[in-house]
């Protein structure tokens, strides 16, 4: 992170912080595929990662912290986007998923209920998984 990072909004600094999160899950494996790219450039458009941003968060995504969402919607979502990328090359690996259950941790859910909704979310068919039955089953799991 340079100096510049200290002008930004909090908002700005948990949208970087949560797409450094995502490349790390895309990172992984070892392999960033074309379709992980494809959802790297798309997410980076949503949260309005400047491009020189985004290339020094793929060359080093371990510099940004994990900042928690203030908002259990807003947590959800983060999460749902991770998972979108553990599928976006239809295959979820193991190092994917344990950088998963510390991300869920630092998203700040509740310690108790980290390895359930980290196995249900994992566990879902993201393929035909819209945001609100993701939420649905978060939340039930999440029991909040």
């Amino acid at each position: 992170m340079g100096i510049s990072d200290v002008y930004l909004s909090g908002d700005q600094k948990r949208n970087i912080s949560h797409f450094a999160n995502i490349v790390k899950i895309a990172q992984a494996d070892g392999l960033v595929t074309e379709e992980e790219k494809e959802f790297l450039k798309l997410i980076a458009h949503k949260y309005q990662i400047p491009e020189d941003k985004y290339n020094d968060i793929l060359k080093a995504p371990e510099y940004y912290p994990i900042r928690a969402q203030l908002s259990c919607e807003e947590r959800i979502e983060r999460l749902y986007d991770l998972l979108k990328m553990i599928f976006a090359d239809h295959k979820k690996r193991s190092q994917e998923v344990s950088i998963l259950r510390k991300i869920v941790i630092g998203l700040a859910f509740p310690l108790k209920n980290v390895d359930n909704i980290v196995v249900s979310a994992v566990n879902l068919d993201m393929d035909n998984c819209d945001f609100e039955e993701f939420y649905d089953e978060i939340m039930k799991v999440n029991q909040i």
